[in-house]
């Protein structure tokens, strides 16, 4: 949770410290003069990276629950079972929970500021939950989130170990991938980015502590009814 905590802090220091728009601005004038984000609807980014990355993690999704229904019947990966479930929950709730999020809070993507040609105002970290203002659908990322939910896989393994970080990669990359791709569309702020980065960190962490502790009663209460068999004999 502490990494996820000083994740959150950073996307507020990234806001809030004028950071965001400093990368905003650097991108608008990197694709053109029109002040806006001409790039974004090209096809490497709208077309390959956006919807072709959304169709990629949703075949790694089904590819997984494939996987956890197949350990039913195929043996060697009946020891998985209990992966491939985590892997299927903790992506489901880490892109839910964003999508939730994004829905709740107020905070506008650049391309509809009006300094970038839209039509809303900046507005601080402050009103990020303002009754008076509309939903901003923007924060966290939810594109990102489709690739950083899938770092989930790190925590299959000890913490801190060689196998956490090895696993960690795939899904850093992803989300690094998707959430660069929806900034240069101009649909996105590194802040939401970082954000969508500590909720899934926090999610995946969460729930496989659940797992090990369940794993653990399970352990346990096979060892005492082991016991109680063997007193009863």
């Amino acid at each position: 949770m502490l990494i996820s905590l000083l994740l959150v802090l950073a996307s507020v220091t990234c806001y809030q410290s004028s950071l965001d728009m400093y990368l905003a601005r650097a991108i608008s004038n990197l694709e053109g003069d029109s002040g806006g984000f001409p790039w974004a609807h090209s096809f490497w980014l709208d077309d390959l990276l956006h919807e072709g990355g959304r169709d990629l993690v949703k075949r790694l999704f089904f590819l997984n629950l494939a996987l956890l229904l197949s350990s039913y019947f195929i043996k060697p990966l009946r020891t998985w079972r209990r992966a491939f479930l985590y892997v299927a929950v903790a992506t489901v709730a880490s892109t839910s929970i964003v999508s939730i999020l994004k829905h709740l809070t107020t905070l506008p993507c650049p391309i509809v500021l009006t300094e970038f040609g839209g039509s809303r105002a900046w507005i601080s970290m402050s009103q990020i939950f303002s009754p008076e203002l509309p939903a901003g659908r923007c924060y966290p990322a939810g594109h990102a989130s489709a690739g950083y939910a899938w770092i989930c896989v790190a925590f299959l393994f000890p913490f801190g170990t060689r196998k956490f970080y090895l696993a960690l990669i795939p899904g850093l990359l992803l989300g690094m991938i998707f959430g660069i791709c929806q900034q240069l569309r101009g649909y996105h702020f590194l802040s939401h980015d970082i954000a969508t980065l500590a909720v899934c960190w926090a999610i995946s962490g969460l729930l496989a502590n659940s797992l090990a502790m369940a794993a653990a009663d399970s352990v346990r209460t096979r060892r005492m009814i082991l016991s109680l068999e063997e007193t009863t004999r």
